[in-house]
């Protein structure tokens, strides 16, 4: 017996909007208890766990911050701060002028890590990450370059604000492919 067009067309709508209603559910869990906007910026490296129904996730923040100064010709300061708990930038010209910090990731993990790196801030135009939102392999290390950039437009000042490393880890390694 052949189904007529009307059921058919009707079959197909219901399994669309069960596919979107299932779609919709599983992004709400897989992002359930993701680290939030910090409410306010820490001033020394601080460590945060957080667990949800598939994932832990380890957050390091950093405090970062810079002074944008005028350049000079003569008696130009440039600070560098060589702390390896902050991601401070010193002081910095403006006018196309940056600055380099490094961070080295090592996955101890019997299994791959994403790693999200967030910044936060009045520093946030400011700063750019060498790579970001990727898979770390077990067993593996990567060295994440963040870079702090001053233009022309650039105006003097102090920028301050927080840098994050988000690493999202599988609860279950049934779940590994998700990350």
């Amino acid at each position: 017996m052949r189904m007529s067009k009307k059921k058919r067309k009707s079959i197909k709508s219901d399994i669309l909007i069960s596919v979107v209603i299932i779609s919709v559910i599983f992004v709400i869990i897989y992002s359930w208890n993701y680290p939030s906007v910090p409410k306010e910026f820490v001033t020394n490296e601080t460590f945060e766990r957080a667990t949800g129904i598939f994932f832990d996730y380890e957050t390091t923040r950093f405090p970062s911050n810079v002074e944008i100064v005028l350049p000079q010709e003569e008696g130009m300061k440039i600070g560098f701060v060589i702390d390896p708990w902050n991601l401070n930038f010193g002081i910095i010209p403006t006018g196309g002028n940056y600055g380099t910090r490094h961070i080295i990731l090592v996955n101890s993990e019997d299994r791959n890590v994403r790693v999200d790196i967030n910044v936060y801030g009045t520093i946030k135009p400011l700063v750019s990450v060498s790579q970001n939102n990727f898979i770390l392999q077990s067993g593996k290390s990567v060295t994440v370059d963040i870079y702090l950039n001053t233009t022309n437009s650039t105006k003097p000042g102090n920028y301050t604000g927080e840098i994050d490393v988000i690493i999202k880890k599988p609860r279950y390694s049934l779940l590994s492919w998700l990350v």
